[in-house]
C-alpha cells in the first residue's frame, strides 16, 4: 500500500495501493529491516519486554517485540555519537534525541515538541521549553541552559545558524532567548533554528570536553545520552539497539514512554541495497527511513508495506567548473542543458521517485508555485532537447561540439540512481553530437569536488534532508554561494570573481540581493527578489538541475498499526516520529500514532 503525494499537491496523501515504489538515496542514510518482522522474538537481543498484551483491540497493552530495521551506509562499528560530525551518526538519532520542533513538509510548518512555543520580538526570539523532558543518563531536566550550551557548541562547529544569530541566553529554567539582527526575516530565523535540530549535545558529554579549544568534531563521545523516549542499550559491530525508557537500569524514565507498546528498535547493518531489498521482499522488516529500489523490484514487496513519499527538497544537478575556459561561459552551459531531455533521464531512473523541473529555478518543487506562480514562469527557459538551440549558443562564443572536445561527466558509481542518470545523460549528449563520456568515481561528491580534475560533475543542487530548503532564501543561497563544499568561496568557482550577473539586460548584484532577501519580511519585496535570483539560476546556469527526489519511507503494517491518514506522515521520519505524536488512534488509551500489534 502506498501513501504518496504528487508535485501538484504535496498536501494530498493518496489511498492505499497494492505495492510500493521507492526513491533513490543520494547520500542520506538508508534504513531497512532485516530480522524477523516482530512476531517471533527468538532472534531479538533482549526479551525482558513485558507481558505480551493485546495491543491492537483497545488499550494498547505491551507487545513483547522489537521494531526491526537495517541501514546500509556504514557498519555499526563505525557509528559516532558526536552529533557535530553529521556523517557516521546513525539514524537511531531521530528516536533517541528529541526534536526541538518537527517540520511537517505538506503543511510547511514546524510542530512544537521539546520547544513548545516561540515568539519574536525586536531582534530576538523567545523559546519556551517543555518541562517534561529529561536526559536519560543523568535524570536531569532538559533546561534552557542545556540548549544554550548546544547552540554555543554549534557556533564553534561553524553551523549555518550562526550566520543569522548574534547570541543565546537562558532567561529562565525553561526559557531561551535567541538574539539576531532586527532586520533579519523572522522565517529565516525559524528555518535556520529548527532545521532538523535535535537535543543531541547533552551536558554529560560536553560540559567537560575541550570543545572551545579544538574543533567540536574531534571531541570523543563514547556513548550517547538520550533526550528522546528511547535509549541506546546495546551496540555491536552489526547492530544498535535503542530501548524504550521505561524501567531501564540506570536510565531515567521518559514521559513519552507510555506511547510505545513495544520494546524499542533494533537496527542492523546490511552490505548494500540489494540485501535491504531482500529484507522487504521476504517480509523480514518493520520499516526503514529511506532506500533506493529500482522500479523492477517494486512489485515484489508485500501488500502490508506502507510507503510515505516525502519530498526530499534536493536531488542531482550537473555542476560546472566556472573557472574552465569553456564551462565558465554561460552559452556553453546553456547549450549543454538544451542537449538533455531531463524527463527521459528520469524515466531511466524511476519516474515515481523523481521530480522534473520544466524551468529550473533553484526553488524546490514544494515551493516553486507558491513563489513563482507556476512550474513554467513567464520569461524562464524551459530546457528541453533542442539541438539547433545548442549549436546556435555555441556559435555565439566561437565554439562547436567538435571544438570543445571530450566532455567528462563525473559521478559517484555507488549511488545507483545518480549513476544511471549520468550514464543516460552521456548517451543523450553523444546522440546530440557531443563527444561525451562518463567518469565514474568510487568516492562520493564530497571527495571528488575537492579535487581539480573535474569539469562537469554530479552533485546535489540543494542540501539534502534539510527543511530550510523549502524557504527560497536557503535554496537560492545554496546554489549561488555554495559553501557546503568550501567554506571560503563557491566550490565550483561561481561568482568568485564578481557577484554581478546580467540577465536580459538587467545587472543583478547576486550577493546584495541575497542579503536583501534575508533581511526583509515584506512579501511583495521578497517575491520580486526571489523571481530575480531564480532567473539567475535559470539563465546563468550555475548548476544544471536534472531532477529532484522523493525520499520514500516505509512501515510494515504486519506488526505495527498506524492511522489511515495523518499530517505527520510527511516528516523526517515516520518510523521515529509517529510514536512521539501527541494524538491518539482509535482503540488505544495512550497517544502515539504507531503501535505494535499482537497478531
Amino acid at each position: 500500500m502506498s501513501r504518496d503525494d504528487t508535485r501538484e499537491d504535496y498536501c494530498e496523501v493518496v489511498s492505499r495501493r497494492k505495492f510500493v515504489s521507492l526513491a533513490g538515496v543520494t547520500g542520506a542514510a538508508a534504513l531497512a529491516g532485516c530480522s524477523s518482522g516482530g512476531g517471533d522474538d527468538t532472534d531479538t537481543p533482549d526479551e525482558d519486554g513485558g507481558d505480551g498484551g493485546d495491543g491492537g483491540d483497545g488499550g494498547g497493552g505491551h507487545v513483547n517485540t522489537w521494531f526491526l530495521g537495517t541501514q546500509t551506509d556504514f557498519a555499526a562499528s563505525d557509528y559516532r555519537w558526536n552529533a557535530t560530525l553529521g556523517w557516521f551518526v546513525p539514524h537511531d538519532q531521530f528516536g533517541m534525541w528529541a526534536q526541538w520542533a518537527q517540520y511537517q513538509i505538506d503543511n510547511d510548518e514546524f510542530v512544537p515538541h521539546l520547544i513548545q512555543e516561540w515568539e519574536h520580538g525586536d531582534g530576538q526570539t523567545t523559546l519556551t521549553l517543555s518541562e517534561e523532558f529529561t536526559w536519560g543518563n543523568t535524570g536531569e531536566s532538559i533546561t534552557a541552559d542545556d540548549l544554550a550550551l548546544q547552540l554555543r557548541i554549534n557556533e564553534a562547529a561553524n553551523t549555518t545558524l550562526w550566520e543569522f544569530i548574534d547570541g543565546v541566553e537562558a532567561t529562565g529554567d525553561y526559557e531561551l532567548q535567541v538574539n539576531y539582527p532586527s532586520s533579519t526575516g523572522e522565517d529565516v530565523i525559524e528555518y535556520a533554528l529548527f532545521d532538523n535540530r535535535l537535543a543531541n549535545l547533552p551536558p554529560s558529554n560536553w560540559e567537560d570536553a575541550d570543545w572551545e579549544d579544538q574543533p567540536p568534531g574531534e571531541v570523543q563521545v563514547p556513548e550517547p545520552d538520550s533526550s528522546g523516549p528511547v535509549h541506546l542499550t546495546e551496540h555491536t559491530d552489526q547492530y544498535s539497539q535503542t530501548e524504550v525508557r521505561d524501567g531501564l537500569d540506570d536510565v531515567e524514565d521518559h514521559h513519552l514512554a507510555s506511547q510505545y507498546n513495544w520494546n524499542g528498535y533494533r537496527v542492523e547493518f546490511r552490505d548494500g541495497n540489494n540485501a535491504a531489498h531482500n529484507s522487504f521482499i521476504n517480509n523480514e522488516v518493520d520499516g526503514q527511513h529511506s532506500l533506493f529500489v529500482p522500479p523492477n523490484t517494486l512489485d515484489q514487496f508485500p501488500d502490508s508495506v506502507e510507503e510515505f513519499r516525502i519530498p526530499g527538497g534536493f536531488g542531482m544537478g550537473l555542476w560546472f567548473d566556472h573557472t574552465h575556459d569553456v564551462w565558465g561561459q554561460r552559452e556553453a552551459r546553456q547549450a549543454l542543458m538544451w542537449s538533455i531531455d531531463r524527463e527521459a533521464v528520469i524515466l531511466t531512473v524511476s519516474e515515481s521517485s523523481k521530480i522534473h523541473h520544466p524551468a529550473p529555478s533553484g526553488l524546490t518543487a514544494s515551493s516553486v508555485e507558491d513563489w513563482l506562480g507556476s512550474e513554467e514562469p513567464d520569461g524562464f527557459n524551459v530546457y528541453t532537447r533542442d539541438d539547433d538551440q545548442a549549436d546556435e549558443l555555441l556559435s555565439e562564443i566561437d565554439e562547436s561540439k567538435d571544438s570543445i572536445g571530450t566532455i567528462n561527466i563525473t559521478y559517484p558509481q555507488g549511488w545507483s540512481d545518480w549513476a544511471t542518470a549520468s550514464q543516460s545523460i552521456v548517451d543523450q549528449l553523444r546522440d546530440a553530437g557531443w563527444d561525451a563520456q562518463g567518469d565514474s568515481r568510487s568516492a562520493g561528491p564530497g571527495q571528488y569536488t575537492s579535487s581539480d580534475d573535474w569539469n562537469i560533475c554530479a552533485d546535489q543542487h540543494t542540501l539534502g534532508g534539510s527543511p530550510r530548503m523549502a524557504l527560497p532564501y536557503f535554496s537560492l543561497d545554496y546554489i549561488l554561494r555554495n559553501r557546503f563544499r568550501n567554506t571560503e568561496e563557491h566550490f565550483a568557482g561561481y561568482l568568485n570573481e564578481s557577484s554581478t550577473v546580467t540577465i536580459d539586460g538587467t545587472e543583478i548584484d547576486v550577493m546584495s540581493r541575497l542579503e536583501e532577501l534575508a533581511t526583509t519580511n515584506d512579501r511583495s519585496t521578497r517575491e520580486e527578489i526571489v523571481r530575480q535570483l531564480a532567473m539567475v539560476v535559470n539563465k546563468d546556469v550555475p548548476v544544471g538541475i536534472i531532477m529532484e527526489k522523493y525520499e520514500q519511507s516505509f512501515l510494515n503494517t504486519d506488526n505495527f498499526e498506524i492511522p489511515d491518514e495523518s499530517d505527520h506522515f510527511l516528516a523526517y521520519w515516520p518510523m521515529y516520529w509517529l510514536p512521539k505524536v501527541d494524538e491518539t488512534m482509535d482503540g488505544y488509551d495512550s497517544p502515539g500514532l504507531m503501535k505494535a500489534t499482537d497478531d
